[in-house]
C-alpha cells in the first residue's frame, strides 16, 4: 500500500468517527427536552450537567495530548474514545435521578476529551504532509453526523417509542466503528509523534487564538444544546420538529465546509473566517427578530454557512505558528476551546431560566460579531 493510500484510508476513517459521534450526539439533543421532563429538572441544571462534561473534557483533552497520543498514537487514542463515548448517552437517558445523570457526564466528558484532539491531530498531520486543505472537510463530517442524528430523531420520536433500545443501537454502532478505525486506520509509523516537552504554559498567540476557541464552544452549545428547547418552550414547537433548527445549522455547515478550499483558495481565510462570522451573526439577530420560525430556518442555514469554517482556520492558523508538536498544540487548543462547556452551558442555563432562552440567542448573535472581528485581528497581527 502506497503512502497516500495510507494517508486516504486514515483520513477516511478519521471522517467515519467524526460522523458516528455526532450522528449519536445529533439524536440525543434533541432529546434534552423529553429527558428533562423525565427527570424533571430545570435549564440551569441541565447546565451544570454540561458543566461536569467540560472539565472532565478537559482532562482527557491534556491525558490525550499529553500522554496517551505520544505513547500509543492518535488511532489508538480515537479507538479508545469511541469505546468509550459509545454508551455514556444511554445512561444518560436511564439515570433514574439528577445525581445520576451528573455522574454520567464524567465518563462521556473524558472519553470525548481522549478522542477530539486525537482525530484532529492526526488530521492536522495529514493536512502538513499532504499539503491539502482537510480540516473543514473532517468538521464536515460532524456536521453531516449531527444532520443525519437530528433528521433520524424527527423519526425515533415519532415512531419508536423506547429511547433505550435506540441508544443502544447508536453505541454499538461507534463500538462497530471502533474496530473498523483499528483495522483501517494511519499506522503509528506514519504518524510525526514528537516527544513531549515539560509543561509550560502556551504561547500568548496560542492562547488568544484559544480563547476565540473558547467563545465558539460557549456559544454553539446554545444551538446543539438547547435550541430544541427554546423550539417546544419559548416557541410551542411540537417535540418532534425539536431539531429543525440544528438541521438547518448542519446543513449550512456542510455545504461551507465542502467547499471551504475553493472558497479558501480564491478569497482568503481572512474573509472565511473573519467576515463571514460577521455577517452570520447579524443575518442570525435580524431572523430571530421578525419571531417567525421559517424565517430562523433560513437564517440558522446561513449562520451555519457563515461560522462553519471558524475553528478550522483558527486550527490552521495557530499550527502555522507554533513549534511544539502537532499534537500538543491541538490538545492545548482544543483544551482552552472546551473550556467554554465550564462556563458556557451553566451560564446559558442560568440566564435562561431568568431571561429565557430567546435572550441567549441574541446574545450568540453578539457573541459572533465579535468574535469575527478578534480574528480577523489576530490574523492581521499573525501574518505581518
Amino acid at each position: 500500500m502506497t503512502e497516500s493510500t495510507k494517508y486516504n484510508s486514515g483520513i477516511y476513517t478519521v471522517f467515519l468517527s467524526a460522523f458516528l459521534v455526532l450522528f449519536q450526539l445529533g439524536i440525543y439533543f434533541v432529546y434534552i427536552p423529553w429527558n428533562a421532563e423525565r427527570l424533571q429538572i430545570t435549564e440551569s441544571e441541565i447546565g451544570i450537567g454540561l458543566l461536569v462534561f467540560g472539565i472532565s473534557n478537559l482532562i482527557g483533552n491534556q491525558t490525550s495530548g499529553r500522554f496517551v497520543v505520544p505513547k500509543i498514537g492518535t488511532k489508538n487514542s480515537i479507538v479508545i474514545g469511541l469505546i468509550g463515548i459509545a454508551y455514556c448517552p444511554l445512561l444518560l437517558i436511564l439515570s433514574p435521578n439528577y445525581l445520576w445523570f451528573l455522574l454520567a457526564f464524567i465518563p462521556f466528558g473524558f472519553c470525548v476529551g481522549l478522542f477530539s484532539p486525537s482525530a484532529q491531530s492526526q488530521i492536522s498531520m495529514i493536512e502538513q504532509k499532504t499539503s491539502k486543505i482537510i480540516t473543514p472537510l473532517y468538521h464536515a463530517a460532524f456536521s453531516f453526523g449531527s444532520l443525519v442524528g437530528a433528521i433520524s430523531a424527527f423519526f425515533t420520536i415519532k415512531y419508536i417509542d423506547n429511547p433505550i433500545l435506540i441508544f443502544i443501537a447508536t453505541g454499538t454502532m461507534l463500538i462497530v466503528g471502533s474496530i473498523l478505525v483499528y483495522k483501517f486506520g494511519l499506522l503509528k509509523s506514519f504518524e510525526d509523534l514528537k516527544k513531549m516537552p515539560k509543561f509550560k504554559l502556551p504561547k500568548k498567540t496560542i492562547l488568544i487564538f484559544g480563547v476565540l476557541m473558547m467563545m465558539n464552544y460557549a456559544t454553539m452549545g446554545i444551538i446543539l444544546d438547547w435550541s430544541a428547547l427554546w423550539l417546544t418552550k419559548d416557541l410551542l414547537v411540537p417535540l418532534y420538529l425539536g431539531g429543525v433548527i440544528i438541521i438547518a445549522f448542519n446543513i449550512g455547515e456542510i455545504t461551507s465546509r465542502l467547499f471551504a478550499s475553493k472558497m479558501i483558495k480564491s478569497s482568503s481565510e481572512k474573509i472565511i473566517g473573519g467576515y463571514f462570522s460577521i455577517l452570520a451573526g447579524i443575518i442570525l439577530f435580524m431572523s430571530i427578530w421578525t419571531g417567525n420560525l421559517y424565517v430562523i430556518i433560513i437564517g440558522m442555514l446561513l449562520f451555519g454557512f457563515g461560522t462553519a469554517n471558524f475553528i478550522a482556520i483558527i486550527l490552521r492558523q495557530a499550527i502555522r505558528v507554533t513549534d511544539e508538536p502537532i499534537s500538543l498544540t491541538v490538545a492545548n487548543l482544543i483544551t482552552l476551546g472546551f473550556a467554554g462547556f465550564i462556563f458556557g452551558p451553566a451560564l446559558v442555563g442560568y440566564i435562561a431560566e431568568y431571561l429565557g432562552l430567546t435572550f441567549n440567542m441574541y446574545l450568540l448573535c453578539f457573541v459572533w460579531g465579535f468574535n469575527g472581528l478578534a480574528l480577523l485581528i489576530m490574523m492581521r497581527r499573525v501574518n505581518t
